[in-house]
């Protein structure tokens, strides 16, 4: 497994919503009129903009893994999106990321040199669920892949343009969170990520 420090805790756990009004129970953005509700980070090592119908992310530093959240939360239901390296060696992986409680988080992530993987942030590290494993599925180099996630009540499912590549458990008890988008690096940094069509829908 690859090793990451932890940019993405900087900027993805700190943005809390406040209080207001129930939040609708599906969320979609194309990001044709900008990123309405995600707060974008202008730090010099992570960098974000919404640009010509896409939520574009560079990250510089190596071995470094970064996220952002929408301003939707899921606990059951479904979140999807389109992603694409623009800029960056192939060993670069982007991908979703969901909240599940408080400093816990799940990241499901495609690289452009064709693997897949599933981690978890808590308690300060990343564990694997899924280690980096090369699939078929996966849409190598500067291609588009669309990664779909479903959240069950005691389990997770993860799709790479339309072939369900695994399942998971999940502890019932266990909280939901925002959900959003990741970039990471391997040994050779700099990346730069173009998102699209990102959609969540929530079962309750």
């Amino acid at each position: 497994m690859r090793s990451w420090v932890l940019l993405g805790g900087m900027v993805g756990l700190m943005l809390l919503a406040g209080c207001g009004a129930p939040a609708p129970a599906r969320y979609a953005v194309d990001f044709g009129e900008g990123a309405p509700g995600w707060s974008l980070p202008q730090d010099p090592r992570f960098q974000a903009r919404a640009e010509d119908g896409r939520l574009i992310l560079t990250l510089k530093p190596a071995r470094t893994v970064a996220w952002i959240f929408s301003p939707f939360t899921l606990r059951e239901g479904q979140v999807e999106v389109e992603g694409t390296l623009l800029e960056g060696p192939s060993s670069a992986d982007y991908g979703l990321v969901l909240g599940a409680g408080r400093g816990r988080l799940y990241r499901f992530a495609v690289s452009a040199d064709g693997h897949y993987g599933i981690f978890v942030y808590e308690q300060g590290a990343w564990r694997t669920r899924v280690d980096w494993t090369s699939h078929e599925g996966v849409r190598t180099g500067r291609t588009t892949n669309r990664l779909q996630v479903r959240c069950e009540r005691s389990e997770m499912v993860f799709w790479i343009n339309g072939i369900e590549v695994a399942r998971i458990p999940r502890d019932p008890r266990e909280e939901g969170g925002r959900v959003g988008v990741s970039v990471g690096t391997a040994a050779t940094g700099e990346a730069q990520v173009g998102f699209a069509r990102f959609l969540a829908v929530r079962d309750r």
